[in-house]
Formats: structure tokens, sequence, C-alpha cells
């Protein structure tokens, strides 16, 4: 899995606010946000969907 920052969202996206996420899906967006890395999927996050962070990000599966 990775984040991707966008300056759009989907209308069909489902939009996930960070304090919404467990524990484990918190420290992923931490982790993954704004640097090139990967990590195993987690929790309830799919491809597509976009979390709010510090910016929108949204999960691409690979």
């Amino acid at each position: 899995m990775r984040l991707r920052r966008t300056g759009r969202v989907p209308a069909d996206a489902r939009v996930r606010h960070y304090d919404e996420l467990d524990d484990d899906e918190q420290g992923v967006v931490r982790e993954l946000a704004d640097v090139p890395w990967t990590a195993p999927e987690t929790g309830d996050l799919a491809d597509g969907d976009v979390v709010k962070f510090t910016d929108y990000y949204q999960v691409r599966s690979r």
C-alpha cells in the first residue's frame, strides 16, 4: 500500500478521517505520508480510499 497526496477527492471515494482510524492504521498513515515508501495493507483501508490527514491522501494498493 502507498499513499499519494491528492488535490481532489473523487465523488465515489470513501473518505476516512485520521482520527477515525485505529492505532495501526494511524501509524501507517504517519509513516507513509509524503514519502515514497510502501507498507503492507492494513485494516479497513482499501485501494481508492482517501484519508484526511495533514492533507488528502489517496490509498493505492498493489
